[in-house]
């Protein structure tokens, strides 16, 4: 009967991370979130220790490993991909001890105890994963996916921080609304219904709240280029002016084809050398910008004191490059772009961990300041690839005056993979929680004209050439994500750390007095 049970749990643990799994892209089932969540929490909110922790492996392996077996095109192998996999399910398992350690304190049992302690603890794990160590792997956040839920609606009131909260909340809701079991603690007769109409409230609630659209400070016409990057991309790399080359001829099909426009974006490396090193790199930009009648905004990279530097820069032409408007990233991506213990990684047989020069890490503002030739200066919000997952870069630049948000990026590595759709859901939560436009600007795919509310307006395939021309509101207005920063992640970290040793004190003290209890039964 026992190894009956074991074979179920695991066999629903796996089905629930499958169900975590298929709600992100490329299915993007958002609405499985809840379902899953449901799944596994009566997996583990009732069993033993280690059992929870099997099936928390279970689950999350089920989750984690197709979720990012892009990873495996990016390294060239399985390690990294099991590698960063596995750090994903310690988190996990470290939220499993903190709900085991709850099954003794009764208000968390309760029909209202128990979402706000799991939401709580669940998203102070989520957002140390996504913080902790070195730049953290923010991805995966539940609130992701419900950017096509009605709550998305709440991401400018909070941001990530509050869209996981009340899904998980809601996950915990629906867990106990179709329990079969009566062992939930405190229940009437009215509970369930009562959870179930309040959860359906919350969703109704949630779809009330409006996205605005409005034009706060006019609109601007941006055309987005996608030259491609023909494999291996090393090899298009390694050509002076390849990669240059097949942005410049795109731009050259969205110049005759479409209406001008008042900025023109490339990709992250779209020039693949630094033009102010490179004759045929600049001659390609400069004749691009010209063509245009456009500044153009771009990614190019380049090694100064042993440190490669990964930049943004606007060219405008007959005048170059704006020096006093670069933007360097922020956050490199650990064993992709640096490596960490270098003497002991370096040694493993991958291609991430062949990179013979870290990339360096910049102190700057994520704003950049682009002129236009109707005499208008915008002020853009950038990140670079992967810093779209950061609202600690693009909030800043947000709060800075920012009217729109520019993320170029290099996807090349991840081919046709998923990789692409995840990134852009990422930017898609970060228009809506700062009511920005947003433009995520691919060499090779995917890129997109996102609406402030969220909404796709424009997108291309992955691993095509392609272009995008359209118009997109500026806006001027905080939002109260914006406004608050990285304070509902700081807290809700600091909250899940005071209750988890809470939690572990009051399970010990239990023990200790169940163990005196049992000692005096004894003598009796």
């Amino acid at each position: 009967m026992k190894n009956t049970s074991l074979i179920v749990d695991v066999f629903l643990s796996a089905l629930a991370g499958v169900g975590m799994w298929a709600a992100f892209p490329s299915l993007s089932l958002w609405w499985l979130i809840f379902p899953s969540l449901a799944l596994y929490f009566s997996r583990v909110d009732h069993s033993t220790l280690s059992r929870g922790l099997l099936n928390t492996v279970v689950f999350g392996f089920s989750w984690w490993l197709p979720l990012i077996h892009w990873v495996t095109l990016a390294t060239g192998g399985y390690l990294p991909w099991a590698a960063l996999a596995t750090t994903q399910v310690i988190a996990l398992c470290l939220w499993a001890v903190i709900a085991r350690l709850s099954q003794s304190i009764p208000v968390v049992n309760s029909p209202l105890g128990q979402p706000c302690v799991y939401a709580l603890t669940w998203v102070g794990v989520e957002q140390l994963r996504s913080h902790y160590p070195w730049t953290g792997f923010p991805w995966g956040n539940v609130a992701m996916p419900q950017v096509d839920s009605p709550l998305g609606h709440l991401a400018p009131w909070g941001g990530e921080v509050v869209v996981s909260f009340v899904s998980v909340a809601l996950a915990v809701a629906l867990r106990r609304v179709f329990y079969f079991r009566s062992d939930l603690g405190d229940e009437h007769w009215f509970t369930r219904p009562a959870l179930l109409v309040g959860s359906l409230g919350v969703f109704f609630a949630a779809w009330m709240i409006p996205l605005p659209l409005s034009q706060e400070a006019g609109t601007i016409r941006v055309g987005v280029v996608q030259g491609d990057v023909e494999l291996p991309g090393a090899h298009t790399f390694a050509i002076e002016g390849k990669v240059t080359t097949n942005n410049s001829a795109m731009t050259q099909e969205l110049v005759a084809q479409s209406d001008p426009v008042d900025l023109l974006i490339w990709g992250e490396t779209g020039a693949d050398r630094d033009p102010r090193e490179s004759g045929l790199v600049a001659q390609l930009v400069d004749s691009s910008a010209t063509l245009a009648h456009a500044p153009l905004l771009f990614g190019f990279a380049n090694v100064k004191d042993d440190k490669r530097w990964n930049w943004l820069g606007v060219w405008y032409e007959s005048e170059g490059l704006d020096e006093e408007s670069l933007y360097a990233k922020q956050k490199p991506v650990p064993f992709g772009e640096f490596i960490p213990f270098r003497s002991l990684i370096s040694k493993l047989a991958t291609q991430a961990a062949q990179i013979n020069m870290d990339m360096a890490a910049a102190d700057n503002l994520a704003l950049m300041n682009v002129h236009l030739h109707d005499s208008r200066t915008i002020p853009i919000a950038v990140g670079i690839c992967f810093e779209s997952a950061y609202p600690a870069v693009i909030g800043p630049g947000v709060m800075a005056g920012g009217q729109l948000i520019v993320t170029p990026s290099n996807n090349y590595h991840f081919q046709s993979s998923s990789e692409s759709a995840q990134q852009n859901q990422l930017l898609r939560l970060r228009a809506m929680e700062y009511s920005r436009s947003a433009i995520q600007a691919s060499t090779t795919g995917m890129s997109s004209v996102i609406l402030p509310d969220g909404r796709m307006k424009a997108t291309t395939d992955p691993h095509s050439a392609a272009w995008l021309a359209d118009s997109v509101p500026l806006r001027t207005s905080m939002t109260k994500t914006a406004e608050l920063g990285e304070l509902p992640a700081q807290m809700v970290m600091g909250a899940t750390g005071v209750y988890g040793v809470f939690a572990l004190l009051y399970a010990s003290i239990q023990a200790v007095v169940n163990w005196n209890s049992l000692r005096r039964q004894n003598r009796i």
